[in-house]
């Protein structure tokens, strides 16, 4: 046997097969630069197009995030720590949210720095619970109204299952809260991608949900509800986005919108999410 032309062979195969190997590789990066180009033509096209209908905002980021599907449970767990609360009445609600009235209101809360007097506030067991788990949140507060939201994993709750809101008078006064929170916080498995800011911008420009003559005032990643079962609900990473329209029948009202970080679908409130026993109902 001719071991020498069978090592010929075996050679001159491999480097086909190496040729094959390389130009389908080559064919394949190709195809996937020139799409992901594309795909950037298109999305500063619609940028444009939103800018040439007077739509004003900042530079949206188009790097990509990453977060969890967060489980927590439907549970009144709560109720039974209502008693360690002092100088105030409080009461549960069907919603599973609490609703207090201070004794003795607080006073002389600076409507521009209102955590300046309300942070010693939340932090005190006897007034609030688990009061530690909260952070004062300036986007989601107004004049009349003290937002603090609930840290999870590695972000924050904007929904009212996990926020505390404190109603401020125009003289400064605090008469009382209300209050979700968010028991047995877990994630249900790795880290996944979210899409970028300027991608949930655009889905919502696409989708007729920024009016013409708009400004974005703010955006911010965060987790909303997204649906709810019997016992627990599921929160993604959701896309909060500020819109306030300069003119028509909502002018100067701010509207947050709502877009799922994962897939790009619009949300609506999580105030929607119907309860249901063994399957799930989405937010929209």
């Amino acid at each position: 046997m001719d071991f020498r032309r069978i090592e010929w062979l075996f050679l001159v195969a491999f480097i086909a097969i190496d040729i094959f190997l390389f130009a389908a590789f080559q064919h394949d990066t190709t195809a996937q630069t020139d799409t992901t180009s594309r795909s950037a033509d298109s999305d500063t096209t619609i940028i444009k197009e939103m800018r040439t209908d007077d739509i004003k905002f900042g530079t949206p980021s188009k790097k990509s995030g990453e977060g969890y599907y967060v489980s927590t449970s439907n549970d009144d767990s709560i109720k039974s720590s209502l008693t360690s609360l002092t100088d105030q009445t409080v009461r549960y609600q069907s919603d599973g949210t609490i609703a207090s009235t201070f004794k003795t209101a607080i006073t002389d809360v600076d409507p521009d720095h209102p955590d300046k007097t309300l942070d010693t506030v939340v932090s005190n067991a006897t007034l609030i619970l688990n009061g530690r788990q909260y952070k004062y949140n300036q986007q989601l507060s107004s004049r009349n109204t003290v937002v603090y939201t609930q840290r999870v994993t590695d972000g924050q709750i904007y929904s009212k299952y996990g926020e505390i809101r404190f109603s401020l008078t125009n003289a400064g006064v605090v008469t009382g809260y209300t209050q979700g929170y968010l028991t047995d916080v877990t994630t249900l498995r790795e880290k996944t991608e979210t899409i970028s800011e300027q991608k949930a911008l655009i889905w919502l420009y696409q989708y007729n949900q920024i009016a013409n003559n708009t400004k974005i005032v703010w955006t911010k990643l965060a987790y909303t509800r997204y649906f709810n079962l019997k016992n627990s609900s599921v929160y993604i990473p959701t896309w909060v986005i500020a819109v306030k329209a300069n003119s028509g029948s909502n002018a100067g009202v701010l509207q947050l919108k709502h877009v799922n970080a994962f897939t790009g679908a619009i949300l609506t409130s999580d105030s929607n999410v119907k309860t249901v026993s063994g399957s799930a109902t989405t937010s929209d």
